[in-house]
């Protein structure tokens, strides 16, 4: 029986061993089975077409198979001295010199050859006069060209001397674009246009133990107001919220320009920490959330961080953090991996003639917002405070007793990649204290929420006549109608924003009249430790 024959007559007897529904039988061959039958078919019917076709002269003879073991074993030493890791030195620096210096890092991080030869001074001299030389910064900052020492350079002189001056070329841009400041806020007037020239991000790190581990996550939203910036963080690869230690807040801002000086795509960057703040879930799961809802817990955490946990499973669902614009660019650019911008005041020369330096009367600016819209927003001066005021090393500052009117609600929004809400009587704070030249003496954002007053302090308001009636009411304002709902601790609240350097408080009462909140008695209250160190006093 020829071989296709058989192979006819193994199809026929599968095919008539099927059932009927279309599931082969079980007493049959499986699936597995015909196919090895089939190969095997196949393979013995090429066998044998080659046996038919090919005469018993041609058979192969041990000579010929001596020469293609010779072949084979060439191929496989010559696949292997054509591997890029087997090139010369020269070849692949030929190739690294067209790369740009993001490029040229990224490959440094495949092996130690590729490390050493990607930290070459010849690629990186090359990346020195194209960016520095032809980019025309010598002439620039008015600074003769660079000459390096005689004798043989250290490994990786170009690569420090082209990050140094272009690191020092992007800082001395920001002092340019923080020239023209607003006359009321004193907050520069150019500052969103900056962010966006030196392309700074801002990224949140998530540490897990003792930094072992750390987990970078761009902001997803980086909202500009005239005092501040709300930045959101949501994704899904959070890590556990149970294993992570430490929230850092850092800016990265790019190193390599072009020249319509819009930063290089891809490019190395460089860090600068801003805040560090320590999360515990052992301690934040016995805490009562400060805000929720039907789906998440929120905590509000120090610096102006808040992170929202879900109801359901207890995991991380985002984090948001209002950060000043005070420094904001100085904090996001010209801080280090590890050490932050210092926090600067203005220095005061000591003053002999007042009484009580520190303690005098200061310009104020009072907003209360949601990401994208003012509530209420306020400038006035705060009356001088006293010795006598001082209490727990804080000096409190009058900004204004009467009312002055709010919108009719305060609300801040949520989001992340599948949800989003609404938590009602919620709401930032921004808050700046100028001292007597016009410079910032101290600045606030943190999140805040309505409290419901005490009934005693409720009621000794009304008594006081500073809720309706009495001189504190400006002429445009009327009591309510019933002022009982004030006695009964109902319709007042008071809110409060904090951080290391001082808090700002205030309260709140609805005005049932107009239809609208009424904001009064807010205060400042700046820590002893910041007056001591501008004035040189000892409170």
């Amino acid at each position: 029986m020829s071989t296709q024959q058989h192979v006819d007559k193994l199809s026929s007897y599968l095919k008539s061993h099927k059932l009927s529904d279309g599931t082969p039988d079980k007493s049959g061959p499986s699936t597995s089975r015909k196919q090895l039958l089939s190969r095997g078919a196949s393979g013995s019917a090429g066998k044998a077409q080659t046996a038919s076709t090919s005469s018993p002269g041609s058979a192969r003879r041990p000579s010929d198979s001596r020469n293609t073991t010779k072949t084979s074993t060439l191929r496989m030493h010559l696949a292997k001295k054509l591997c890029i890791q087997n090139m010369p030195d020269e070849i692949l620096l030929r190739v690294f010199s067209f790369l740009n210096a993001g490029a040229l890092l990224l490959a440094a991080t495949v092996c130690k050859k590729w490390y050493s030869l990607a930290h070459d001074n010849y690629l990186w001299r090359l990346q020195y006069r194209i960016h520095v030389e032809l980019g025309g910064l010598d002439k620039l900052e008015k600074k003769a060209p660079h000459v390096p020492p005689a004798g043989d350079l250290a490994p990786g002189y170009w690569q420090k001397q082209a990050i140094s001056r272009l690191v020092a070329a992007r800082n001395n841009r920001i002092p340019k674009i923080l020239k023209s400041r607003d006359c009321g806020t004193c907050m520069p007037v150019h500052l969103q246009q900056g962010v966006t020239a030196l392309g700074v991000k801002w990224f949140v790190c998530l540490v897990e133990g003792n930094n072992i581990k750390e987990h970078n996550f761009p902001a997803n939203d980086a909202i500009y107001s005239k005092f501040s910036y709300s930045l959101r963080w949501y994704d899904l690869s959070f890590p556990p919220i149970r294993s992570i230690r430490y929230i850092r807040l850092y800016g990265v801002t790019p190193v390599f320009y072009g020249r319509d000086g819009l930063p290089i795509k891809n490019g190395p960057r460089t860090r600068s920490l801003m805040q560090t703040i320590e999360l515990s879930w052992s301690k934040l799961r016995d805490r009562t959330p400060d805000v929720q809802d039907s789906l998440v817990n929120v905590y509000f955490m120090e610096e102006g961080f808040f992170v929202a946990v879900w109801k359901d499973g207890g995991e991380l669902a985002f984090i948001n953090c209002a950060v000043h614009n005070h420094h904001l660019l100085q904090r996001s650019v010209l801080g280090s991996s590890t050490t932050c911008f210092p926090h600067l005041v203005p220095s005061h020369l000591k003053d002999d003639i007042s009484r009580d330096p520190g303690l005098s009367r200061y310009d104020c600016m009072i907003s209360l917002r949601s990401h994208r819209k003012f509530f209420f927003e306020e400038y006035t001066s705060c009356k001088g405070a006293s010795r006598d005021s001082i209490v727990n090393d804080l000096a409190s500052f009058e900004a204004f007793t009467n009312w002055r009117a709010a919108e009719t609600e305060f609300y801040l929004r949520w989001k992340t990649d599948l949800f989003k809400g609404e938590f009602k009587d919620v709401f930032i704070v921004d808050a700046v204290l100028l001292d007597d030249f016009r410079k910032v003496f101290w600045s606030i954002s943190a999140p805040s929420k309505l409290v419901p007053m005490e009934l005693s302090e409720a009621r000794a308001l009304v008594q006081n006549g500073q809720i309706w009636g009495g001189t504190n009411l400006p002429f445009v304002f009327r009591p309510p109608k019933d002022p009982r709902s004030f006695e009964a601790g109902q319709n007042c609240w008071c809110f409060e924003a904090s951080n290391s350097l001082g808090k700002i408080t205030g309260k709140v009462v609805w005005d049932e009249e107009r239809e609208r909140y009424q904001v009064f008695q807010v205060y400042f209250h700046i820590t002893t430790k910041l007056i001591n160190k501008v004035f040189g006093t000892n409170y």
